[in-house]
């Protein structure tokens, strides 16, 4: 039996697919799927059960988990050992982070970027999603909108942040600058598609409005950044977004004033990678420096 054979088994589990696996591990589809059919036929006894979707572990491959992260922790151990420079003994292997599309470009990208470049054998893999689901999906560190969808053992709150109205220059001078909430009715709105927004927490339009009125709509808030800076309408985005755009102006900024909140999540010590503890640390680090853009004045 090859050691090294559960460390593979333990990065299924991680990621719920063998695709997944073979992509965290730098290896084909194919060797992975050929390593766990050899480990079973040794054991004698299934430890996956495959499907269309992916894979989960039987009860025996779950019982196996902590093996499986022993010889992870000692692996990982010798070659720190064998390093021949400090460089090599600094944070390596893979995380991967799940995190809304705005976030991931504005906070998480330039932080995992900096220690990528400090730390080179650290591979980053970085997936949008805008919300914690019930399970996790493959990913060390989870980053979203709101409350998960069901309790997730590990979620903490992040930290706050601030969405407003934003309008370009060109936009406001051709439409004119609503004086009230009332006065919304007259103009174009930039935001999610109604039949596509799945989290509750930004369905804000309608507290604002009476009804939505998005004449403009994206599922991506970058989408809706651009669309409102070359004049669709006015925005409803992320202050710590909007805020970096020259051209755009804050519209009835006393009367609208969102704060929502990010939620975090590390997943359970047994299927975690080894830094994301690291990364996590390194990103609660960084939100707290940047509460400034987060939760503007």
């Amino acid at each position: 039996m090859r050691a090294d054979d559960l460390v593979v088994l333990l990065e299924i589990a991680r990621c719920g697919s063998l695709v997944g696996a073979a992509s965290a591990l730098g290896l084909n589809h194919a060797t992975v799927s050929r390593r766990m059919s050899v480990l079973e036929a040794e054991i004698r006894a299934p430890l996956l059960v495959r499907g269309v979707s992916g894979c989960t572990l039987t009860d025996l491959g779950h019982s196996l988990l902590k093996s499986c992260e022993q010889i992870e922790s000692a692996l990982t151990e010798v070659r720190d050992l064998a390093s021949t420079t400090p460089r090599e003994r600094e944070l390596s292997g893979l995380v991967r982070i799940s995190t809304t599309d705005a976030f991931g470009t504005a906070f998480v990208a330039p932080l995992l970027a900096e220690l990528h470049r400090t730390n080179p054998d650290l591979m980053v893999e970085i997936i949008t999603q805008t919300r914690l689901g019930a399970y996790g999906i493959g990913a060390d560190i989870e980053i979203g909108v709101g409350e998960p969808v069901v309790g997730r053992p590990g979620a903490e709150k992040l930290t706050d942040y601030r969405l407003g109205l934003y309008a370009s220059d060109d936009y406001l001078a051709e439409r004119g600058v609503p004086q009230t909430l009332a006065e919304l009715a007259g103009h174009s709105l930039v935001y999610y598609i109604e039949g596509l927004l799945r989290v509750e927490d930004l369905d804000v339009l309608t507290r604002l409005t009476g009804h939505r009125q998005v004449t403009f709509g994206s599922t991506n808030v970058q989408v809706q950044t651009v669309a409102t800076v070359a004049g669709a309408g006015i925005g409803l985005l992320p202050s710590f977004v909007a805020e970096r755009e020259s051209s755009l102006r804050r519209v009835l900024p006393s009367e609208v004033v969102i704060t929502l909140e990010f939620t975090a999540c590390l997943g359970p010590r047994r299927l975690r990678r080894p830094a994301a503890a690291t990364v996590m640390q390194a990103i609660r680090e960084m939100v707290a420096e940047r509460q400034d853009e987060l939760m503007p004045h």
